[in-house]
């Protein structure tokens, strides 16, 4: 067995913090937040975190526990410029659980959620290199929109691609969708 996928409760800020830190420490080139910085937020920050992702039609965070450990997790948000959508974020799965179907799992507790709290479509960011990754979401029915863009606050590091998948047939249909899936790249995970 793969594991279970779960979202996050009130109490999990200890969890939350133990699994966000070793997806930083082991691959620290897929986001774009530090070990550094993640590890010097106070535990109460934590708790504050996996309580409001915990609930509510704004922030989610996934987990993904085998034989009663995390090994992945997945959040997603809200983005406030563009509040019909749900931006997936911080999709990490540990190296033993890869190619496992893990990652699918994960992904589809987030579109689910974000399909339950009435999201037109949910995006991404995914760093240019990161192939096996863009191969997942487009099994899930990402496309790519737009050209690729680089990190506007660290010129000389990493380029993402933008992509996206409606979850709403009708609203996806109008010409305003993708215009709007492609509307400022906000980092409201945290």
């Amino acid at each position: 067995m793969v594991g279970e996928v779960r979202r996050v409760s009130a109490g999990d800020g200890a969890r939350l913090r133990e699994v966000r830190l070793a997806a930083l420490a082991e691959a620290p080139g897929a986001f774009w937040q530090t070990w550094e910085a993640e590890a010097a937020r106070p535990d109460d920050d934590w708790r504050r975190r996996a309580a409001r992702n915990a609930a509510g039609h704004a922030h989610a965070t996934f987990l993904l526990e085998h034989d009663g450990e995390p090994v992945g997790m997945v959040d997603v948000h809200q983005p406030s410029l563009v509040p019909e959508f749900r931006e997936l974020a911080a999709m990490w799965v540990a190296p033993a659980m890869r190619a496992t179907g893990a990652a699918d799992l994960l992904v589809s507790a987030a579109v689910a959620w974000a399909r339950s709290v009435g999201a037109i479509g949910v995006r991404l960011w995914v760093e240019i290199r990161n192939v096996p990754a863009q191969r997942m979401y487009r099994r899930h029915g990402f496309t790519q929109v737009g050209s690729p863009s680089p990190d506007r606050e660290n010129p000389g590091g990493k380029v993402y691609l933008l992509m996206v998948l409606a979850v709403d047939p009708d609203a996806s249909a109008s010409r305003a969708f993708l215009a709007r899936a492609n509307g400022p790249w906000t980092d409201e995970s945290g």
